[in-house]
């Protein structure tokens, strides 16, 4: 009895933990624009970049109303927010435009070829040069403080404190460099295709296009210690609510990982062609490219860790 009992136990936990993960429709809001890709949150706004409309909007984060629009350089692709102020990658124009969050012009500065991919790290700006196979950095008043070749079409930075992180497309790698002098400390081969980046304090995350994955990198060695399974073409990535998100551009979804083991504990369907993730408290926007959309995505707690 006591053996029947624990194998139909089992067979009950084996269905439960086999069980497809929710399915969620998130709102969805307009992007006012023409093929969004990145998005953005200061604190207060939400901001979208729309790539062939060459300017960016801010959102109010409640409801979605648009409350400006501002012009940039030509093709906006990437966006990020420091030193008190909006920076946007203008991929077409090879500069990064610094906007007030008022939404004033502080100025627009030259950079490498095809500038696709932005972040802050608190005291510089770096950029990611797709077509220059290379990163900038940059002091907080635009002044160019060195440019580091990495891996072929950079396309996403993650930073963990020390080391810059870069995910190089069209390489398969990851590389790794010393943020105060730009030096290639190491170089992880992974995925097809690697795009988004993601630090959750302890690890690296790395989503691979081309390979439906997402991996996990230890932060010292840089070795890949994991790999999870994700939709078709994994692109953006978040850490939030104790949790990684990957944007899957194919599949036009989110999906909400358990970092200890990679199971997909929530699929949210969003607008087409989704790319750019950003997290604003206790929501998720997700801009994407192919519905001119936004799609507001809720982490499920009161704050994000």
């Amino acid at each position: 009895m006591n053996r029947m009992f624990s194998s139909l136990a089992l067979g009950c936990l084996a269905l439960a933990a086999a069980a497809p993960p929710t399915i969620s429709r998130p709102e969805l809001f307009s992007s006012d624009g023409e093929q969004p890709e990145a998005v953005a949150f200061d604190g207060a706004y939400v901001w979208v970049a729309n790539q062939f409309s060459g300017n960016v909007k801010k959102l109010r984060p409640t409801d979605g109303a648009v409350l400006g629009t501002y012009a940039v350089g030509k093709g906006p692709i990437a966006l990020a927010v420091g030193d008190g102020a909006l920076w946007v990658a203008n991929y077409q124009g090879d500069s990064v435009t610094k906007l007030a969050l008022s939404g004033g012009l502080l100025g627009t500065f030259a950079v490498g070829d095809g500038p696709g991919g932005l972040l802050f790290d608190g005291a510089h700006l770096w950029v990611a040069n797709r077509d220059g196979d290379t990163v900038t950095k940059l002091a907080s008043d635009g002044t160019r403080l060195g440019t580091y070749a990495v891996g072929e079409r950079p396309m996403s930075l993650a930073f963990d404190g020390i080391y810059l992180w870069v995910a190089n497309n069209r390489s398969d790698t990851v590389s790794k460099l010393d943020s105060r002098d730009g030096t290639v400390v190491s170089e992880t081969v992974v995925g097809d295709g690697p795009f988004g980046l993601a630090f959750d304090g302890t690890h690296v995350w790395v989503s691979n296009f081309w390979s439906a994955s997402v991996m996990k990198l230890d932060r010292t060695t840089g070795a890949v210690i994991g790999t999870f399974k994700a939709g078709d073409g994994a692109s953006g990535l978040a850490w939030a609510a104790s949790h990684l998100w990957v944007v899957n551009t194919g599949d036009s979804t989110v999906f909400k990982l358990r970092p200890t083991d990679g199971a997909v504990v929530e699929v949210f369907s969003v607008g087409a062609s989704p790319y750019g993730i950003a997290v604003a408290g206790n929501q998720l926007w997700v801009a994407s490219s192919g519905g001119n959309a936004l799609s507001r995505v809720s982490t499920g707690t009161s704050t994000t860790q």
